[in-house]
């Protein structure tokens, strides 16, 4: 039933919406629409179907929960439909064209969407040609009134699905129609509705009915709004900041009283090496002193200097006994995270996902890129580690005294500046820089951010509607927060007392365990995205109720607090037998692999698990994975990590490793500009696979420079100058 409704369909928008040729169906789109023009027999206006089909459809739920409301009577609502007499005509004077075999009538003809190859395969974007399309323009010297351009809209056609709002449902399909410029988004919606109404879906089945995304003509400009002009106004203020920085740098640096003829380089110190407490950047900078030093106003100009904020970013210069191992750990991590969603992110435009996905998840090694989520529980690592071993040491180093408002303050500036004005520049710009059947044309985020920029303020977006939340990828960002503001419960105890501190911090697992367990098994949750046995519908509640809630997220975070605290104890210097030490090893690599691997049968929807056993999977992998990285990290700081440490500790991974936080921040924008600025739908494959994720990893990491210069460097500089911090500490 399902697949001759389809076909049907396909075969019916392609010759009706046209025009050109007759069909079996019963109505005339053209002649239906003429109909509902006529006042005499519809009096309706357009305020009447703005009250009953709604303009704020946003997402696919927005359309769920009207279509199940009294108000979601397609059939019903299709009454209220009023074309305007512009569209009508035009539209009509279009289809006359068609039949005389007039050229310009042709092309529209031609870039309207039709049944693609694969259809049956599960091919649903009619995409037509989207620059053919606007590319046309009627002006006819005999008829200076009727005068029109050709407009893409991209309709969404709901195909007999009774729920929409998992990503793993039936997506309907994506029709790509070429109209006059003069039709509005109602009036093509109008078009294209009055059409599906003479299709019968069979009893019990809900009328077929489809929404209007997007509509683009040649030349359509956007003048740039308020927040836009604000945008401009902070980025350009910055810009000049660094001209200026770096034509003092320049000019007082290198030819003036403190030229870099009298530097002096003071060696990096295990201490400045790891001074700094993000989970993702380093501080492995090296320190610089110049005789007699500038005044305040000099070095807060210095601050935006590109000359010396790239010399910092680039240095490959690192301490004797630092936790080198770390910076590679951090890049090969943070290749993983883009990798992952280079697979993920584009599904909304596959032609092929589906199949592809069930393909690919045959291959053993593949489940490397679907487990790819635990890649975010490597940084919860790294992040507990190096705060647990830095803070102790700090501790240490003051009698136990710390300045705790400082300790808040300078994380929360660490990340907060960059963080905001990416948000900003995203929200506020991305419309602007793209087009396409796929490009959004307001923009990456939903309303610009207007109700919820205030929840990634203050890092507490995780506990709100995902669908609501602005840099969706920043869920990571707020449950670090999150753990780092609850870290003192754990620090202090460790440096009273190594028995208190070690019951605290497993109470603490034993807590997230628990509260894990109980999710998992009272909400059925799968054990990952791809798993076919499991109902889509539990994929919403995957991420809403697990996967971004930080009492499900802080296993690994207090496994890195616990493997600091033994780095702070032993200093490096704590001896391992080696059968013990290889033992070890074996043991980690086997644990990493049943995590990554552990779910093979289950993906591939060969064996179903029970819901106790992925209860347990949920409640356990992820600590245990970050107890895997932990030992890495232990090994190779005690000298035990022989070619892994080599590996881990080259040196070209330092100034990827200080770039990793900007990364994380831009890469998924870039990646949407990628796949949003295609003209046809992706094909997935392995070397189109491979492309993609290359051009993303190489554009991310060109642009989390820029940022880090721009936004980044400039603000850690500032913290220094206004709290007159040393730079050799």
């Amino acid at each position: 039933m399902a697949d001759s409704l389809i076909i049907r369909l396909a075969v019916f928008v392609l010759c009706i919406l046209c025009g050109c040729v007759d069909c079996e169906f019963e109505n005339n789109v053209l002649r239906s629409a003429a109909l509902r023009v006529n006042k005499d027999r519809i009096s309706v206006s357009k305020q009447s179907l703005r009250e009953n089909v709604p303009e704020d459809f946003h997402t696919l739920t927005d359309l769920r929960r009207w279509t199940s409301s009294e108000k979601g009577n397609l059939g019903a609502s299709i009454g209220f439909y009023n074309v305007s007499d512009s569209c009508f005509n035009h539209t009509q004077l279009l289809v006359n064209g068609i039949a005389n075999g007039h050229e310009w009538a042709l092309l529209f003809l031609d870039a309207f969407g039709k049944i693609p190859p694969g259809f049956l395969d599960g091919n649903l974007f009619f995409l037509g040609s989207y620059d053919e399309c606007l590319e046309i323009r009627y002006d006819n010297s005999t008829d200076p009134g009727n005068i029109f351009r050709g407009q893409h809209c991209t309709a969404r056609i709901l195909v007999g699905a009774s729920e929409v709002s998992s990503m793993m449902s039936f997506p309907g399909i994506t029709l790509g129609v070429c109209f006059p410029s003069t039709c509005s988004a109602y009036d093509v919606m109008a078009y294209i509705n009055t059409g599906l109404a003479s299709i019968s879906t069979g009893n019990g089945s809900r009328p077929l009915f489809a929404f209007i995304e997007d509509c683009h003509v040649e030349g359509e400009t956007f003048d740039y709004d308020a927040k836009a002009i604000g945008a401009f106004i902070l980025i350009g203020f910055i810009m000049l900041l660094m001209l200026i920085g770096t034509t003092y740098d320049a000019v007082v640096y290198h030819w003036g009283p403190w030229s870099r003829a009298t530097l002096v380089d003071y060696p990096l110190t295990p201490e400045r090496t790891l001074s700094e407490k993000t989970p993702l950047v380093g501080d492995t900078k090296p320190s610089y002193s110049y005789v007699g030093q500038p005044g305040i106003l000099g070095r807060l100009l210095l601050s935006f200097s590109v000359l010396s904020n790239s010399e910092k970013l680039l240095s490959t210069t690192q301490a004797p006994g630092s936790l080198t191992a770390i910076n590679g750990i951090r890049v090969l991590s943070m290749f993983w995270v883009i990798l992952g969603h280079s697979y993920v992110f584009p599904q909304g435009i596959t032609n092929n996902y589906g199949k592809f996905v069930t393909k690919m998840a045959d291959r053993l090694s593949f489940q490397a890129i679907m487990n790819a989520l635990v890649s975010v529980d490597t940084f919860f690592a790294l992040s507990g580690l190096l705060l647990s071993y830095l803070t102790l040491r700090e501790m240490k180093k003051n009698n136990g005294k710390i300045n705790w408002a400082m300790f808040y303050f300078h994380r929360f500036w660490r990340l907060t500046p960059a963080y905001m004005l990416v948000l900003m520049v995203n929200a506020c710009l991305s419309r602007y820089w793209g087009d396409g059947p796929f490009w959004p044309k307001d923009g990456f985020e939903r309303n610009y951010c207007e109700d919820s920029w205030w929840k990634n303020l203050l890092y507490i977006n995780n506990f709100f509607d995902s669908s609501d939340m602005c840099l969706s990828w920043s869920w990571y960002l707020t449950n670090d927060m999150q753990f780092f503001v609850l870290s003192p419960l754990m620090l202090i105890p460790l440096y009273l007392s190594q028995y208190i501190g070690l019951a605290v911090c497993i109470i603490f697992l034993l807590g997230t365990m628990t509260a894990t367990g109980i999710i998992s098994t009272t909400e059925d949750l799968p054990v990952t995205i791809f798993s076919p046995n499991s109902d889509p519908a539990m994929f919403t509640s995957y991420f809403e109720h697990y996967y971004m809630k930080p009492y499900c997220r802080m296993g690994p975070y207090i496994v890195g607090i616990i493997t600091g605290y033994l780095l702070y104890r032993t200093e490096g210097k704590y001896r391992i037998n080696r059968a013990v030490n290889l033992m070890c090893w074996v043991i980690a690599a086997a644990l990493a692999c049943f995590c990554l691997y552990g779910v093979y049968e289950e993906n591939r929807g060969t064996k179903e698990l029970s819901t106790e056993v992925r209860s347990l999977y949920n409640t356990l992998h992820r600590s245990i994975w970050g107890a895997c990285v932990c030992w890495v990290i232990f090994s190779c700081a005690n000298g035990y990590g022989g070619f892994v440490n080599q590996l881990l500790s080259w040196k070209a991974f330092l100034p990827l490793g200080r770039l990793t936080y900007c990364a994380y921040l831009v890469h998924p924008i870039v990646l949407y500009s990628i796949i949003y600025n295609r003209r046809f739908a992706l094909y997935m494959d392995d070397t189109t696979m491979v492309f993609l994720f290359l051009a993303t990893l190489l554009a991310s990491y060109s642009v989390a420079f820029v940022v880090s210069l721009a936004f980044e460097s400039p603000m850690m500089g500032l913290e220094k100058v206004v709290f007159n911090r040393n730079r050799r500490s």
